[in-house]
């Protein structure tokens, strides 16, 4: 095996012969230089892959004849193995994609990139103080030459702030050294583990640390960093970001073991500061290349947090480092290089990559891979670090990377939106050369491998989680095929799942039922599908996403699985969104209000791995420490999903702004989501207080204040898609109500109204869409008159209508029936006099939906408006047949959902004999109801038929209106803001005090962002400044207060 010297030896010998070279041998010397990485790269990946596999053991390289502390050793085991082909190998990767530019800078650039390398080598493989001293000065100055090379007024400026800053570190480090040496006789890492004992070993110490310290970016002491990151070469920037960072962050990791264990967790605070502190700031940034150094700032604070707390992550402290540190290493020079290839920082100007459309994904997959979202490394890495530190009592911790994790998905998702939104028109294309798509396309195949690994690593089932990957990549590999052929792999890929997955969830009633909501439902929203031509990119990948993840929710058994499930279903439903026309804002509303419950739900799983053994929160029986507190945490993480009063604001723009055919399966599938985890909760936890408060008693008033809020604000929506959007949120305020009731018949009504709801709700939205694709708005007052044109739709509507009203006889009414007695039964008449007015309410809003767009006059640009296409009227079809059975026979689906309810929960159920059910406060038969109303309806019928025979058709304009005859059909239309009259008398019910709590937050978060912002002023003797004052904090705040 080759000797780790060679690396050494090799790069210090390209360097010295290129710079003999001569101008005219720039070609020579570009060869050179890369056959020198090349060679380091495989010295060092043939040491690590040696290492694994066991064939070889780690050694140390011995210089100068002698053994240490008598002279230098180079170490090379596995984290050294593993961290030198990273350097190496992004170096070859980055020489390939500088090939042109080295060319340009000339041939002393190909010397100081090998000197770069160097430096970062023999800073992760010596174990002597002073050698890192000398390596790390020729880093710096090498790094310096490498943003200069640039050739601006901005890059000079920030090579020489740069210099500055490195001066001062280099002074510290120096100092420090001298010191150690001074107090403990030697250099070597090794042997200075009793330096603490000795008088002055402290200082000594200090100043190593904190010029390691400093090196590592921290926050508000940075900003000669910031605009080295802002002015560099793209590709420059990214070997910063991906190698020198974390090269920097090893060297820390050498030291720890030397300093003091009390500073361990100043050292952790002083990383996790800068990972909340730059991703703060970031957000208010829109210059690509500075908001990338903010982010890369802050994923090296998150590293240095994880080194100084490794005590507390045992045996998976390596995992949690790899995951994150692979995820930056490939994401951020992804990110990098994709910039170099636009040329350009502005958020906009990168909507030129929709015109490419493979490295428009991989820039999808940068972003979200960095957001933590699944199946990348990060997400792993994360949880396993939350439930770490859980399990040691790390809770502080947990809470401020959680909080630094949101603000980083604020600017990642800003940034991601605008360049799949921001301009509709198809952008121009760009020119990009073979050496940079190569690299690109070569490090995006390499994250999707070591994602792969990860997934291996974990052992996931392979039907429950690796085969939907599979299926959701191979939907990316054939986006390029028409949508019928795509339409229908989707189809037939999850029917095949669900058919695969049966067997596991066959003895469970409750996943049954969610299992059918998600299965029909994701399978009848996908069928107007055909009713589209060309190719629809993006859109089915994505929503297979979204169903494979609501399938995760269903048969997962561990909360990880749970939790992947929840975010990749989140994520999906997000593209969905996107997808659709304005939807920019309202997409990151919702992701954002998605990543906020999902915080929660870890954080409650945190606590269940804390004080229940991690046990699957499903399966919880009994109470355990801080039940109540994690009780609490996943609810308010489920309301999110659900739409609850307050934690509402994304549902209308959301539903709306979704393209047609998208908004049925997020409304009417998606949205159950958050009801499946409210029930798996409530029936897995039981009643929980918080010493005498009822939690459930507030959780009622919470669900009958979101459905009266729901319903107030539906009536005063002109657009359609937004009325039934607020529907939506009412009927979870009445499932959460049921669900908070907390008796057999209360959770009954839940269950039922969540089969209810998914029918109801899915066919007004297909029906809703088939219009919306004919008329081409979804303003309800540029229609009216469609009930001829558009019979079935407006069957549809009416039957979808009187359900969700709650009127007999149809399958509606048994649910409020239902109410009215477990509200009596349970005493909670205030709350239930809400749920039942905002019944009342409903069917105002619900008048004007069917008033509005299928009665009255048509529209003259109308009157050849044909009905929906069958691959719109089929699921409608679907569901009016399924709600009609349901209105004769109820008892098909509340007597299998009473066995669902588990033993313990108290109250009396409802009773059944034959059709009769019945409980002690009344009785009700839904077949006799049918059969009456049956009858009714044909006696009428037949007497109208008969003695209507000869009636006269009167023409659209044979009327008269206040004593004038209309020539134009929007005279005759009364729809446009038709309640204003009641927008007077309850118009304060429906005040937006959420959303301006929310938007008034947003706003202070961004203007204290923006002013801290400031601190960075480009002066480089400012930064200075912030150095040494940095260091005096540090030091005040390791010795306590004490300057001597």
């Amino acid at each position: 095996m080759v000797n780790p010297i060679f690396i050494v030896a090799i790069a210090l010998g390209a360097a010295f012969l290129i710079g003999l070279g001569t101008s005219k041998m720039l070609n020579i010397s570009r060869g050179f230089m890369l056959l020198a990485v090349a060679a380091m790269a495989a010295i060092s990946g043939s040491w690590l892959y040696g290492l694994y596999n066991g064939s070889l053991q780690g050694i140390d390289v011995f210089t100068a004849g002698f053994k240490p502390p008598f002279a230098i050793n180079l170490r090379m085991t596995m984290n050294e193995a593993f961290l030198t082909f990273m350097i190496n190998f992004f170096g070859l990767m980055s020489a390939i994609y500088l090939w042109d530019s080295l060319k340009a800078a000339g041939k002393y650039a190909h010397s100081i990139f090998l000197i770069f390398l160097l430096g970062l080598n023999v800073a992760v493989m010596t174990r002597d103080i002073f050698n890192l001293f000398v390596f790390l000065e020729i880093t710096s100055i090498a790094t310096s030459a490498m943003v200069i090379y640039t050739q601006t007024l901005k890059s000079t400026s920030a090579g020489f702030k740069y210099m500055i800053a490195s001066s001062i570190i280099s002074g510290l480090l120096l100092l420090g050294i001298v010191f150690a040496y001074t107090f403990g006789g030697t250099l070597n890492i090794d042997f200075m583990g009793n330096i603490q004992m000795i008088k002055g070993g402290f200082i000594a110490l200090f100043l190593i640390l904190i010029a390691l310290v400093l090196e590592s970016k921290p926050f508000l002491a940075n900003g000669w960093a910031l605009d080295m990151y802002d002015s560099a070469n793209h590709a420059v920037g990214a070997m910063f970001s991906a190698i020198s960072a974390p090269a920097i962050i090893f060297v820390i990791y050498k030291v720890m073991p030397i300093m003091p264990t009390p500073w361990h967790t100043i050292i952790g605070l002083l990383g996790v500061v800068t990972f909340i502190g730059s991703n703060f700031v970031g957000i208010r940034q829109t210059q690509v290349r500075r908001m990338l150094g903010y982010s890369s700032v802050a994923q090296a604070g998150l590293l240095l947090t994880v080194v100084s707390i490794s005590e507390y992550l045992g045996d998976k402290f390596m995992f949690i480092v790899l995951g994150l540190l692979l995820t930056n290493y490939f994401a951020k020079a992804g990110l990098f290089w994709i910039g170099g290839v636009i040329g350009s920082d502005n958020f906009k100007d990168w909507t030129l990559l929709r015109s490419k459309p493979i490295m428009f994904l991989l820039f999808g997959v940068f972003v979200f891979a960095l957001a933590g979202f699944p199946p990348f490394p990060a997400f792993f890495a994360k949880w396993d670090l939350i439930m770490q530190l859980a399990a040691s009592g790390g809770w502080w911790w947990i809470a401020l990377i959680l909080l630094g994790s949101i603000f980083e998905l604020v600017y990642l998702l800003r940034w991601f939106n605008t360049v799949f939104r921001q301009d509709e028109t198809t952008p121009e294309s760009f020119h990009c050369t073979w050496n940079k798509r190569f690299t690109i396309l070569l490090l995006g195949a390499s994250f999707l491998f070591v994602s792969a690994l990860f997934i291996y690593y974990l052992h996931f089932d392979f039907l429950l989680v690796v085969l939907p990957l599979i299926v959701i990549a191979a939907l990316f590999v054939i986006d390029v095929m028409p949508i019928f052929v795509k339409n229908s792999i989707t189809i037939a890929s999850i029917a095949i799942y669900a058919w695969k997955v049966y067997p596991l969830i066959a003895d469970d009633w409750l996943k049954m039922m969610f299992a059918a909501i998600f299965l029909i439902g994701g399978l009848l929203t996908l069928i107007p599908g055909y009713s589209f031509k060309g190719r629809r990119l993006g859109f089915y990948p994505f929503a297979a996403m979204t169903i494979f993840g609501l399938f995760m929710l269903v048969s997962a058994q561990t909360n990880l699985i749970f939790f992947m499930g929840w975010e990749l279903m989140a994520l999906g439903s997000f593209i969905l969104i996107l997808r659709g026309k304005n939807a920019e804002i309202p997409a990151f509303r919702y992701l954002m209000f998605s990543a906020g419950g999902a915080y929660l739900l870890l954080a409650a799983f945190a606590l269940i791995t804390a004080f229940a053994d991690g046990t699957y929160f499903a399966a919880i029986s009994g109470h355990f420490t801080h039940v109540s507190i994690t009780f609490v945490l996943l609810i308010f993480g489920f309301l999110t999903k659900a739409a609850a009063i307050g934690l509402h604001i994304w549902i209308p723009d959301a539903y709306a702004e979704a393209e047609d055919d998208a908004t049925p399966l997020i409304s009417g599938v998606l949205i159950n989501a958050g009801v499946l985890g409210l029930i798996l909760t409530v029936f897995a936890f039981g009643r929980i207080n918080i010493g005498h408060i009822n939690l459930y008693y507030w959780l009622g008033w919470m669900g009958a204040l979101t459905a009266v809020a729901g319903n107030m604000l539906a009536i005063y929506e002109e657009d359609m898609k937004r009325l039934i959007a607020y529907s939506s949120m009412a009927a979870m305020g009445y499932i959460i109500f049921a669900l908070s009731i907390n008796t057999k018949l209360g959770i009954l009504i839940a269950l039922y109204y969540t089969v209810l709801h998914f029918l109801y709700k899915t066919l007004l939205f297909l029906s809703a869409a088939g219009v919306a694709y004919r008329t081409k708005t979804h303003l309800m007052y540029q229609m009216g008159g469609l009930i001829k044109t558009m019979p079935i739709s407006f069957i549809a509507v009416l039957i979808g209508i009187i359900v969700a009203a709650g009127m007999p006889p149809l399958a509606g009414f048994a649910g409020k029936w239902m109410f009215y007695n477990a509200v009596v039964m349970k005493g909670w008449y205030l709350q239930g006099l809400l749920v039942f007015f905002s019944g009342i309410v409903a069917f105002l809003y619900l008048y004007k939906l069917i008033a509005s767009v299928f009665l009255g006059q048509i529209k003259d640009n109308l009157r050849k408006v044909k009905e929906a296409p069958m691959g719109f009227i089929i699921p409608q079809v679907v569901l009016l047949v399924v709600l009609m059975i349901l209105s004769v026979q109820p008892n098909l689906l509340l007597q299998p959902l009473s066995q669902v309810i588990p033993d313990k929960v108290i109250g009396e159920g409802l009773q059944w004999d034959g059709n009769l059910a019945f409980t002690t406060f009344g009785y009700w038969n839904a077949f006799a109801i049918m059969s009456v109303v049956v009858i009714m309806f044909a006696i009428l019928f037949l007497w109208l038929y008969v003695n209507s025979r000869k009636a006269q058709k009167v023409k659209q304009f044979n009327i008269v209106f206040a004593a004038e005859r209309p020539f134009r059909p929007e005279t005759t239309h009364v729809s446009y803001n038709m309640f204003a009259g009641y927008n007077k008398a309850l118009g304060f019910m429906v005040h937006p005090l959420a959303t301006k709590f929310w938007n008034g937050l947003s706003n202070l978060c961004e203007a204290i962002a923006d002013k801290v912002r400031s601190w960075y002023n480009g002066d480089g003797q400012v930064y200075a400044i912030h150095l040494l004052v940095y260091a005096l904090i540090v030091y005040l705040s390791l010795f306590g207060g004490n300057i001597l």
